[in-house]
């Protein structure tokens, strides 16, 4: 069970499932199941959930073999989605990169009100570090909406942003002050940033994620 795979594998022998209950659950071909099981394709977040459901496990439990084997998965699933942490490049091409969503390693389970485009991010740097009663410090996980309606809707939220020129997004408070926009970080050491049309807006944080461990 050292494998996504061999966890599927173990828990649908465990449950007395075949390979084509799954299939018919999930929505794919039986062929496309023994894939997952000899881990020659991955996993994507609709097929995480559904199979979790299935499986009675978390998808935690499915993608490292850590923490729960049987939480209330059920009562779960409706609330909660699971979403691929993105590096700070891809963040900025995200849409054209989506397909490839089902092959990333690392996922991360959020109860935000999200849509189907979310991802995640693990913040880089202290500049969102604050003493303030909002903070982001380093290494936490923010989880992110590309679609966040009109640019006067993230006023004041924080925002993953990309400037000009640069291959890497960022994560910044956006400020509309009359006619100038900001990028604004929480760290007072850090400067404002001021910015024109050419800054690409890739989504709002509905969620911080914070290990206190």
């Amino acid at each position: 069970m050292n494998t996504v795979g061999g966890r599927i594998k173990f828990r649908r022998r465990q449950l007395k499932l075949t390979q084509k209950d799954i299939a018919e659950y999930v929505g794919i071909s039986a062929s496309a199941v023994t894939q997952w099981e000899s881990d020659a394709t991955g996993l994507s977040s609709e097929s995480l959930l559904k199979l979790s459901s299935l499986l009675e496990c978390s998808p935690e439990w499915l993608l490292s073999g850590k923490g729960e084997l049987e939480p209330s998965i059920r009562a779960m699933a409706s609330k909660s989605k699971v979403v691929p942490v993105i590096s700070w490049v891809q963040a900025g091409a995200w849409t054209e990169a989506l397909s490839a969503a089902g092959s990333r390693s690392e996922w991360v389970e959020t109860t935000a009100k999200i849509s189907n485009l979310a991802f995640a991010l693990r913040v880089k740097g202290d500049s969102m570090t604050s003493s303030g009663s909002l903070s982001i410090p380093e290494g936490s996980i923010v989880i992110v909406d590309p679609e966040y309606g009109f640019i006067e809707d993230v006023n004041e939220k924080i925002v993953i942003a990309q400037t000009n020129g640069n291959h890497e997004a960022t994560i910044k408070k956006f400020v509309i002050d009359g006619p100038n926009k900001y990028l604004m970080p929480l760290n007072p050491q850090f400067k404002p940033i001021e910015v024109d049309d050419t800054c690409k807006l890739i989504g709002v944080v509905k969620q911080i994620i914070i290990d206190l461990q």
